[in-house]
């Protein structure tokens, strides 16, 4: 699969989207040849379907950075040969479907198992063909435009700046912001498991999430486990989709038993190529004697309402409010590292030593006091860090995300909001810290000055003493104020990492 190396997060991102673009275009042939193959195995038709959606989803994901690469006739091929692609696996699974439901089914809803099987067959077959033809006419002309395409773009040179593109890691890092936001809102709007179109809403947010993480997963902080995770959930929506696909069809068969025709429940094309093999799209029409029984029709839709059921209790234990927030938050840190790498907002570089002290100084100089309370929520890779200040009275509430340990270390924080923070506390659990912080500058002011922070523990009798510095090469003097309390330099000791510390 076509993967992003840690050179090209730093090229242009419109340089960057077009090679990883060509790259899944290449994906998609190795596919399509195997699927032509006289030795194709049973699997080929869903890789080669896996490798569309990932080129379309990538084409589809960065729209704005590929102007001028990727004709509007490409784009309609490449749906067809999807929305073709789809039907006869579609009937296949199905089938398979049917076949393992056989020993649990009533004798009538067996009889009708046969005669859903039989018009699925025929789908198949029928399927098979029309996607060979469209495949004989779509596929190379698309292929052909986009390598054409992709292999050259427009950018415009400053005569006095030169050439300023953002990086393919900075812009990725919005992406997969706006992609997290969609799939949490999607999420958060299932409330039963009768929610079809919500299921299908988010199902189609985790799919267009996981592809367009897969080529940038080796570069993430724990990349592949976020992948992982988010085949999972594809395969525990993909459950729902299904079984409401079935009902849906139930409901269509029960109104053709009945002389009242086809329900059109659902939205367009929500299992419609499938459904269609049930009333004749394709010119078969089943005649009203043909039509099961209405018991095997109750209980072929009885086993789709339990797989409803299941396959629900599955994603409320797997994905409910506290397992999902845990998610995106390591997905927002992956984002987060890209952001940093790219000189995102926020990011800064963070260059501080720090010290143990024996206690409080005591003819510390005049202090600005701050009241700290943080807590840490613990991800695969990276933590984030929830932290309220108090000042004068008034109280502000920052989330920030800290990327390595030692003198330097990159830092993003932003404010947030009291009920974002609220939200996102009790995620903290078990990882939290209180102190009292006195800020003291050192010096007379100006560029030169050092501020430095004086933090007394209020949960354990600890003081430790931290000052930031404007690069690794300057040097630090101790306050004659500071130096007689302290102990050494712990800088580089992780058990005075304030993580390491919280509980």
């Amino acid at each position: 699969m076509a993967t992003v190396d840690g050179a090209l997060l730093d090229e242009s991102v419109a340089r960057g989207v077009r090679v990883v673009a060509l790259g899944l275009m290449a994906d998609l042939e190795a596919e399509r040849e195997r699927l032509v193959s006289p030795d194709r195995h049973a699997e080929s038709l869903h890789d080669f379907r896996v490798a569309l959606r990932r080129l379309r989803s990538w084409l589809r994901a960065w729209r704005p950075e590929l102007a001028g690469s990727v004709p509007r006739s490409a784009r309609r091929r490449l749906r067809r040969i999807g929305r073709e692609s789809n039907v006869a696996r579609d009937a296949e699974v199905l089938v398979g479907w049917l076949d393992a439901s056989e020993e649990v089914l009533s004798p009538p809803g067996r009889r009708a198992a046969r005669w859903l099987r039989e018009r699925f067959a025929r789908q198949r077959r029928e399927a098979e063909s029309s996607f060979e033809a469209v495949m004989a006419r779509d596929y190379s002309r698309a292929r052909e435009r986009l390598t054409e395409r992709l292999h050259m773009y427009r950018a415009v040179v400053h005569i006095e700046r030169g050439l300023r593109e953002p990086t393919l890691a900075a812009v990725a890092a919005t992406r997969i912001h706006e992609h997290v936001d969609a799939l949490r809102e999607g999420l958060s709007a299932i409330r039963g498991a009768d929610d079809e179109e919500v299921v299908h809403r988010a199902r189609i947010a985790g799919k267009r999430l996981r592809y367009l993480l897969e080529p940038l997963a080796a570069q993430l902080p724990g990349g592949p486990v976020l992948v992982e995770r988010l085949k999972g959930l594809q395969d525990a929506l993909g459950d729902m989709h299904d079984a409401h696909v079935w009902l849906a069809m139930m409901a269509d068969v029960a109104r053709e038993r009945s002389g009242r025709g086809r329900s059109g429940r659902g939205r367009p094309g929500h299992g419609r190529a499938v459904r269609g093999a049930l009333s004749g799209r394709r010119g078969h029409a089943a005649s009203p004697s043909a039509v099961p029984s209405r018991a095997g029709l109750a209980s072929l839709a009885s086993l789709a309402g339990e797989r409803v059921e299941v396959a629900y209790r599955r994603l409320r234990r797997d994905w409910g409010p506290r397992r999902r927030a845990g998610f995106f938050h390591d997905l927002e840190g992956a984002a987060a590292a890209l952001e940093a790498r790219g000189g995102g907002a926020g990011a800064g570089i963070e260059i501080e030593r720090k010290y143990l002290l024996a206690g409080l100084p005591e003819r510390m100089p005049a202090a600005t006091v701050t009241t700290l309370t943080q807590g840490y929520v613990p991800g695969e890779r990276l933590v984030e860090r929830l932290r309220t200040v108090e000042r004068d009275g008034a109280r502000r509430y920052y989330r920030t995300v800290k990327v390595g340990t030692g003198l330097v270390r990159t830092e993003l924080e932003e404010e947030t909001t009291r009920a974002v923070f609220e939200a996102m506390w009790p995620l903290t659990a078990g990882h939290r810290l209180t102190k009292r912080r006195h800020a003291v500058s050192d010096g007379e002011g100006g560029a030169g000055a050092l501020v430095w922070e004086i933090d007394e523990f209020t949960d354990r009798p600890l003081v430790l003493a931290e000052v930031e510095l404007p690069d690794e090469g300057t040097e630090v003097q101790l306050p004659a104020w500071l130096a007689p309390v302290v102990e050494r330099e712990v800088t580089s000791d992780p058990a005075y990492l304030n993580f390491n510390l919280a509980r």
